[in-house]
């Protein structure tokens, strides 16, 4: 009999081991279940599949194909370099809920049904969620609750939208090709949108992992969006709506990483432009945009998850994660300050590295006329992120610091995971023929053939020296303003707006119930007086023959009703 029917399994009772563990296990614990799930997910062929039947349903436990290994062989390989990157502190809680957030991310890719889907989505949200709680930083507490809004509006909009789906289909809860047109389709949409951080939801990103520990926040961005753009992949590839939403998350996620003083949010807004490029490539729904897009989620977790490793070594240990306090930390951390320009380099998709080899197989995907603007942005991303992630915290943490800062370079386990993951980065840009050969569409391409090579350098090195220029001649602000997105709006007139709702509602229903409570007294008061003329059966009173009139008329109706 097989016990384990899907790799994801493995890490969620990883997880519970991990709670009852000592200090010294959970990292080997956590590399472990990453090992040997990575193991199943590799021992399996393409193709295999376990079901059971639950309420009627036709549950798909396990469903591999070259889609979800993809996805599933990066999360865990991730999970390796985050068990390395967590032996250097002791937060068993956490330990625990990062397995958990992997074990429901990685059950998720592996499932082949909605209803499975949805059941390990919402295990995945709470782990997150936990995971925020679990951090020591101020305002980590209202982060998770804030969390816990958006993913329980989405686990409502998921229930929804299966719920309907299950109703037309006649109880067939497989994955296949849903219509955004439909109810049941747009509720599954739009909680994929909450999933992705779509434009208007994309701010739970950036406020999570800037409050989340320094572990915590490489975990969340590793194991949380990337699932919701395997999901499109799987149930709306081709849907024109895709198109636009993500170029929206481009745009946004490029303005507000180029003027973020805080690296951590910034690296949050860079991911979220990313996802954006998967997210309009599923849109695009060709072949090629469609592999384009698979492999660029699984080169952008890579590079996204060593970044937030980085900037989790810095403020570990310095406490600093602000480009306007980065002054003399090259000084004090000169291997994380370089695994950080490392890791901001292969972000930004800079030639050599992991992303600019998928890049260059979305630039040629969206070659056409009509999609320019796609092509555009996805373009012109890659030259603000390398000024924004790369060469503004490199020139700031170069700075002279008054006084200098003493040596004190990050725990060892945390550089060796940062490592791990920029290494992988590095070694993928340099030989991307085996990430090729992982997507779904076969693929024979030259990343560094003269005319995919050129152009990225050329553009790389205007954007830099463009920004060189500002810093020259002081045109550069030094510091930056914390900037506005929607989730102040969120918190101000639309909090405010809710609580003025509440009181207005409660002195509503404060009010109806008072007036319930004298009017229920009037009546009694008027039904005592009736009874008690009845009493006087022989009071010559209009008053008393009316009320035993009204007493033999309600008896009687009574009856007939009750009869």
């Amino acid at each position: 009999m097989e016990v384990t029917v899907n790799p994801g399994f493995v890490p969620i009772l990883a997880g519970l081991a991990v709670l009852a563990a000592p200090r010294i296990a959970r990292a080997p614990i956590m590399a472990l279940a990453a090992l040997t799930a990575l193991w199943f997910l590799l021992d399996h062929d393409f193709g295999a599949a376990a079901t059971m039947r639950q309420m009627g349903l036709e549950i798909v436990l396990l469903d591999l194909d070259a889609l979800n290994r993809i996805f599933g062989i990066v999360m865990l390989i991730l999970l390796i370099a985050m068990a390395i990157y967590t032996g250097a502190r002791r937060n068993r809680y956490e330990d625990a809920a990062i397995l958990m957030l992997a074990g429901g991310a990685v059950s998720a890719l592996f499932v082949g049904d909605l209803v499975f889907l949805v059941a390990a989505a919402a295990l995945a949200g709470l782990a997150a969620a936990w995971i925020v709680f679990a951090s020591p930083l101020d305002g980590a507490r209202h982060a998770g609750v804030r969390l816990l809004i958006w993913h329980g509006l989405e686990g409502l909009l998921f229930l929804v939208g299966v719920a309907l789906h299950l109703t037309a289909t006649g109880g067939n809860s497989g994955f296949a090709r849903l219509d955004a047109a439909s109810i049941s389709g747009a509720c599954i949409l739009a909680a994929l949108m909450l999933r992705i951080g779509a434009p208007f939801a994309h701010v739970w990103l950036k406020d999570v992992v800037s409050h989340a520990s320094p572990a915590g926040g490489a975990a969340l961005c590793a194991f949380t969006t990337m699932l919701g753009v395997y999901a499109l992949a799987r149930l709306f590839p081709a849907e024109p709506l895709l198109v636009p939403i993500g170029v929206a998350m481009i745009a946004i996620g490029a303005v507000y990483a180029a003027i973020e003083d805080n690296l951590r949010r910034a690296a949050a807004y860079a991911l979220s432009a990313q996802t954006g490029v998967c997210v309009a490539l599923i849109g695009v729904g060709s072949p090629l945009a469609m592999a384009a897009a698979e492999g660029h989620a699984f080169a952008a977790l890579l590079a996204f998850a060593a970044l937030q490793m980085a900037l989790g070594a810095m403020l570990e240990r310095s406490g600093v994660a602000l480009v306007s306090e980065m002054a003399g930390i090259a000084r004090a951390m000169p291997i994380t300050s370089f695994l950080q320009l490392a890791a901001g380099l292969a972000a930004a998709a800079a030639p050599g590295f992991a992303l600019y080899a998928t890049q260059t197989v979305a630039l040629q995907a969206t070659a056409q006329w009509e999609l320019r603007y796609l092509w555009l942005a996805i373009a012109a991303l890659s030259a603000i992120l390398f000024v924004a992630l790369a060469l503004r915290p490199a020139i700031a943490a170069h700075r002279a610091s008054t006084p200098a800062r003493a040596f004190s370079e990050a725990p060892f386990p945390m550089m060796l995971g940062c490592a791990l993951a920029v290494f992988l980065c590095l070694s993928i840009g340099l030989a991307p023929r085996w990430l090729y050969d992982l997507m779904p569409s076969g693929l024979a391409f030259q990343p560094f053939a003269l005319e995919s090579l050129a152009p990225q350098l050329e553009l790389l090195g205007v954007a830099g020296l463009t920004y060189l220029g500002f810093v020259v001649t002081r045109l550069a602000p030094k510091t930056l303003a914390r900037p506005l997105d929607i989730d102040a709006f969120y918190r101000g007139p639309v909090a405010g707006a809710g609580r003025w709702a509440g009181a207005l509602l409660l002195r509503a229903y404060g009010a109806w119930q008072a007036g319930a409570t004298r009017t229920g007294y009037a009546f009694g008061r008027l039904l005592g007086r009736l009874s008690r003329l009845c009493d006087r059966p022989y009071a010559q009173t209009r008053v008393a023959d009316a009320a035993q009139f009204l007493t033999i008329g309600a008896i009687l109706m009574t009856i007939m009703l009750f009869r």
